[in-house]
């Protein structure tokens, strides 16, 4: 029965470092893939605007911009919201 015990005990230990090394691995590139589409949709559709209103290159600029913006206004809510769940668990 004790052998049993210390076998069962090593895997719990490796498998919640494990959770927690994935859950941030998956924040973390869903915050990165998110800022980097915000940047690009923003680009992309700067520059589609640009040419067809003459306003070369300050839409791109801005929309880059408003962009990088959302990205970061993301980012907190995201991390306010992992420090909610964090805070809940203890």
């Amino acid at each position: 029965m004790y052998g049993q015990e210390m076998r069962m005990d090593p895997k719990k230990q490796t498998q919640q470092p494990q959770k927690s090394w994935i859950k941030a691995l998956t924040f973390g590139s869903t915050i990165a893939t998110s800022i980097a589409g915000l940047v690009a949709g923003g680009y992309f559709l700067g520059a589609y605007l640009d040419p067809r209103w003459g306003t070369s290159p300050w839409l791109k600029i801005i929309l880059m911009l408003a962009g990088l913006v959302l990205g970061g206004v993301y980012l907190v809510s995201v991390l306010m919201g992992l420090i909610k769940d964090k805070e809940g668990d203890e």
